[in-house]
């Protein structure tokens, strides 16, 4: 006879939720670097000089509309960095405590609209132009820190004169997408179809 697990569908539900919230961001890689001073910033491990960074910018692929979340982690600066959300008209400043967040929400794919500035005046938009001694790189994804886990940390690079000169430790951010409740209830309904599908079959 044979027997249908309803719990396993309804895990599988779940699952198909949590991996939609983790495919909804996505970072492209434009570029490589090895850090010329060390990654250092507290409640992080050390990432020392000559280890690889990569470099490039942060996307949003859906589905539907998400809300992303981009969390203040710290920083070790020489200048007074700042974080950019660009469509939600929000910032993020080193005076902010660590663990301060913005929100957006965000349904257009492509790159997250959200820029750095270092230097006054010098900035590294994600997915456009990066003033010389700028840019961004990618620390780590699904990384726990602290007891939060992020699907991506970014690190910001301010002043080194060159892209691949630097630490990436002057501004960092952890940046996560959860799909809005319609997203949601669109994929509970699907996995509820499924379950009722196979109920409708017969029990051999």
């Amino acid at each position: 006879m044979k027997k249908i697990c309803y719990a396993t569908i309804a895990a599988a539900g779940l699952l198909v939720c949590a991996s939609a919230a983790n495919a909804a961001l996505v970072f492209v890689e434009t570029d490589t670097a090895k850090r010329t001073e060390a990654f250092n910033v507290s409640g992080f491990a050390t990432l020392p000089t000559g280890s690889t960074v990569s470099i490039g910018h942060l996307d949003f692929a859906g589905p539907g509309s998400q809300m992303v979340t981009y969390t203040y982690l710290g920083q070790e600066s020489g200048f007074n960095d700042k974080f950019y959300d660009l469509l939600g008209g929000h910032q993020l400043r080193e005076s902010d405590p660590v663990g301060t967040s913005v929100s957006t929400l965000v349904s257009t794919i492509g790159a997250l609209s959200f820029k750095f500035e270092g230097d006054v005046g010098k900035f590294a938009v994600n997915g456009g132009d990066w003033d010389k001694g700028t840019s961004i790189g990618l620390i780590g994804t699904n990384m726990l820190v602290g007891s939060v886990v992020y699907d991506y940390v970014l690190g910001y690079n301010d002043s080194a004169g060159s892209k691949k000169l630097g630490d990436w430790d002057d501004f960092v951010i952890g940046v996560s997408a959860v799909p809005e409740p319609e997203t949601y209830a669109m994929l509970i309904i699907g996995v509820g179809l499924i379950g009722f599908s196979l109920r409708k079959q017969p029990v051999r």
